[in-house]
């Protein structure tokens, strides 16, 4: 049985994958403003955006290759290189016919949008391009699930940061060189699809290994598809649930109110980074491993989370008003401080149902996820709708939190993690409520708020302590260690105040 790498080092690797490139994000837009223009940046961002909605042609290929390259870790090489080329075959194919569907409606849906007639021209000659991306797309993300069934996280991770890089300096050094037509833009993006593609090509060959051991076979397209399709629905209800909110808000409240809600929103979903790092490293290893073990990992990292989150959150209610009025002014913060408490209660329970989401999809049960998911869109957009009548901007917020519990009751009662489980979380979950009601009467700075403000924290702190094994024993060795010292350093002085006693008697 092949070793497996350290969880501990997977999601390290997952973590740093998932920051760098935020961080060239930051770096590279305001040079690409300024040698390109906003218009043009909003245009491109528009065409990434499309071209990144066709992924849905991956039609779930890529995580089902996941799930079950993972599932064959004790199997031969070749059978695992033959669900491979299965996958990369398929989603080639989808990928051309994504790229043609994409090709036929590009004028209809950007006809959607307010491009200038001058850009339009600039664009014309470039729409094959952008279609050409969705098949190279289809093609990398079936190659990064290959090395994620495998865990070679680290080998995954590493191939974003020139794949970033690429995709983020081509175009760029295209607008510096030759100027900043659109037409020259995409160009680049193209080149370095094909060379990202390239790249995240010859080390999943390297990690994986391919020895061109086995060719794709029909046995296991069926196994591929119908896991994958459960997923592709989820891909697809998945930007209802998280973008309906704000486009209702603007069409019944208008635009203002949108910002309102965007900057704390933006701001407290954040949070989410360490639920989604923490599951992309467990879905292999669960999806490796029988029902007792990965239900036993899975309470492991349900408990882990919940230790992690409730002090962040419990901290991060009381910190929004502070922060905001800091950030963007006390006028807005006034307005909005009290959406970003609202809205991490339901990053709480949220991050907590990562796992059990995690959990269901690695075991072979992701048309449970889609379905509730399904359900849950329908709900959301009714009692939204209701909810920003009602109570404006805040209602949206609440409305967005109780979707997130509604799916947290949803997926932790059908995964079945244990009765214990859920009573655990009732001493979190009550501390969070306590400080959003104690945010919502008191401030944050006032003597009252900081008090309420650090008692909670530190008992937020305290049980996470007690509840996560690996947390207490390394704070009773800390907590040792620094004792010790003290004990050392005072008896050291003991001694000395001795000595120099006895040196004053002895003159």
């Amino acid at each position: 049985m092949n070793a497996k790498p350290s969880l501990k080092r997977s999601a390290i690797f997952n973590l740093l994958g998932s920051v760098l490139p935020t961080f060239v994000s930051l770096v590279t837009t305001p040079i690409y403003l300024h040698h390109i223009g906003a218009d043009r940046f909003g245009v491109l961002a528009i065409l990434w955006m499309l071209q990144g909605y066709f992924g849905f042609f991956d039609l779930g290929l890529s995580a089902a290759t996941s799930n079950r390259i993972a599932q064959l870790a004790d199997a031969t090489p070749a059978e695992r290189e033959s669900v491979l080329w299965t996958a990369l075959l398929l989603n080639l194919g989808f990928g051309l016919v994504g790229a043609l569907l994409l090709l036929a409606l590009m004028h209809l849906m950007l006809a959607q949008f307010d491009i200038s007639p001058a850009l339009t021209a600039e664009l014309g000659p470039a729409l094959p391009w952008i279609s050409c991306l969705v098949p190279l797309t289809n093609l990398i993300s079936v190659c990064n699930g290959a090395m994620a069934g495998r865990e070679r996280f680290g080998a995954s991770n590493i191939v974003q940061v020139p794949v970033v890089m690429l995709f983020q300096l081509v175009p760029l050094g295209f607008a510096i060189l030759f100027g900043p037509s659109l037409r020259y833009l995409v160009f680049a993006t193209l080149i370095a699809s094909i060379v990202s593609f390239a790249i995240t090509f010859a080390v999943t060959a390297g990690v994986f290994p391919l020895r061109l051991a086995a060719p794709p076979a029909r046995r296991h397209v069926r196994q591929l598809f119908s896991y994958g399709a459960w997923i592709s629905v989820s891909s697809l209800v998945t930007p209802v649930l998280e973008t309906a909110d704000r486009l209702l808000i603007g069409s019944v409240l208008g635009p203002p109110a949108v910002a309102y809600y965007q900057v704390p929103f933006s701001l407290a979903v954040r949070a989410r980074l360490l639920p989604s790092v923490i599951t992309r490293t467990l879905f292999p290893r669960l999806s490796a491993l029988d029902s007792h073990d990965a239900a036993q990992l899975s309470r492991a990292a349900v408990r882990g989370l919940t230790a992690a989150m409730t002090p962040a959150v419990v901290f991060g209610i009381f910190l929004m008003q502070p922060f905001l009025s800091l950030w963007v002014g006390h006028d807005f913060a006034s307005k909005a401080s009290l959406v970003g408490e609202t809205i991490l209660l339901g990053v709480w329970i949220n991050s907590l149902a990562y796992v059990p989401a995690c959990h269901l999809q690695a075991i072979g049960r992701p048309g449970i996820v889609a379905r509730f998911q399904l359900v849950e869109s329908v709900l959301f957009i009714a009692g939204l709708w209701w909810a920003l009548h009602a109570l404006g901007v805040l209602g949206a917020a609440l409305a967005w939190s109780a979707r997130c519990a509604l799916d947290g009751v949803l997926l932790f009662g059908v995964a079945r993690l244990g009765q214990k489980q859920l009573w655990q979380l009732c001493v979190p979950m009550l501390m969070v409520l306590g400080a959003y009601a104690a945010s919502c009467v008191l401030n944050s700075l006032s003597l009252a708020g900081l008090a309420v403000w650090m008692g909670l924290t530190c008992m937020a702190l305290a049980w996470s302590i007690s509840v996560e094994p690996r947390v207490k024993a390394h704070v009773v060795r800390m907590l040792g260690s620094l004792f010790g010292r003290v004990r050392t350093r005072s008896q050291r002085h003991s001694v000395n105040q001795a000595m120099s006693g006895e040196h004053r008697a002895t003159e």
